[in-house]
């Protein structure tokens, strides 16, 4: 019996993914698009205000990995 032979058409790329509760705050505060946000935060659009959206972004993210652990350990005690 033969086997073929052809390429596999798995998904190589990968995508990434940005926090909703995040996207919504920066939408909030800027009152930008989501999706110009996620351009921002991607590194596609350059400028002052994407800088300043991705540093918040990166800010905000961090904060919200320190609540979450946080809880982890208040609810370990």
């Amino acid at each position: 019996m033969k086997t073929s032979t052809t390429m596999d058409k798995s998904k190589t790329k990968v995508y990434n993914s940005y926090d909703a509760n995040i996207l919504e705050a920066l939408f909030v505060k800027y009152g930008l698009s989501k999706y110009y946000i996620r351009q921002c935060v991607n590194g596609t659009v350059h400028g002052i205000t994407p800088d300043c959206i991705k540093k918040d972004y990166e800010t905000m993210q961090k904060a919200y990995k320190d609540v979450i652990m946080n809880l982890i350990q208040t609810t370990l005690k």
